[in-house]
């Protein structure tokens, strides 16, 4: 979420850019108790959550925005500039911590190792529909998919259960 401000602007300023928040197409906005404006913008392929803390100004208005100076200012820089570049008219481009595919199939597995343990399937069930196993029980003994899976569906619980949340600030590591 981004905290925007109205701010008084130049009039002969080039750099300025004025920009009506309530005309943005597909908006959606609404006021909270304290009279504090929130607005998500889908734009493309990407959503935009940004708050004010009053109405916005009708017409056009220069903002400016406040970020904190945190561990995840990072993350909200580039928030900011995909939001500006939305705003002008560009292309987003990519985002430069998307998961690499090799993370992305893992988490797959996880939350289909998860899934699985859930409904009732045992490990070696899990080791062979997911990982290729096949064998007998003295093979199962010493397969190394035996931890590997029994790794899959501990992970996949830490996701399950509030772990996702790191997921959307990866690939910062915020220390417990």
């Amino acid at each position: 979420m981004i905290e925007l401000r109205a701010a008084l602007a130049d009039a002969d300023d080039p750099a300025a850019m004025p920009i009506n928040l309530a005309e943005l197409p597909d908006l959606v906005a609404r006021l909270d108790a304290d009279e504090a404006w929130h607005g998500f913008w889908r734009s493309g392929s990407s959503a935009h959550q940004f708050w004010l803390p009053t109405h916005p100004p009708d017409g056009h208005a220069t903002y400016v925005l406040i970020l904190p100076l945190d561990k995840l200012l990072e993350l909200r820089a580039e928030a900011v500039v995909r939001l500006w570049r939305a705003l002008v008219g560009r292309s987003e481009g990519r985002r430069p911590h998307d998961f690499p595919q090799q993370t992305r199939d893992r988490h797959i597995l996880m939350l289909r190792a998860f899934d699985g343990r859930a409904a009732g399937a045992s490990y070696r069930k899990l080791a062979e529909v997911l990982l290729g196993f096949r064998g007998r029980k003295a093979d199962w003994e010493n397969d190394p998919r035996k931890n590997q899976v029994r790794r899959l569906v501990a992970d996949g619980r830490y996701y399950v259960r509030g772990g996702y949340r790191d997921l959307l600030r990866y690939p910062i590591r915020l220390s417990k």
